[in-house]
C-alpha cells in the first residue's frame, strides 16, 4: 500500500517512531525496528499497520496468535533494502 508517498509491503521491516502524543508503551518502542504482518483499512481509508518487534522474544508467539502491535503511517519509518 502507498501512504504517504511510503510504501509499506506485509513482510517490510521498518522502524517505529511514535509522536510526542502516542502513549507511553507505543513512545518505549521509539527506535526499534519491526516487520510488517499486516496490513488493515478502516471503513474511513484510515491505513493501520500491524507490526511485530524484531528483536522481541514473543514474536512469534506473536505471529503465530495474530496479536500485533498497530501503528499509522507517518510513525514509522520504511528501512531501505
Amino acid at each position: 500500500v502507498d501512504v504517504g508517498g511510503k510504501t509499506f509491503r506485509q513482510g517490510a521491516k521498518v522502524v517505529i517512531r511514535p509522536g510526542p502524543d502516542a502513549d507511553f508503551h507505543a513512545r518505549m518502542l521509539d527506535g526499534r525496528t519491526a516487520t510488517i504482518e499486516r496490513i488493515f483499512t478502516a471503513y474511513d481509508g484510515q491505513i493501520h499497520l500491524g507490526v511485530t518487534v524484531d528483536d522481541d522474544p514473543g514474536q512469534e508467539l506473536m505471529r503465530e496468535t495474530g496479536r500485533y502491535l498497530y501503528f499509522f503511517e507517518p510513525e514509522l519509518e520504511v528501512v531501505a533494502t
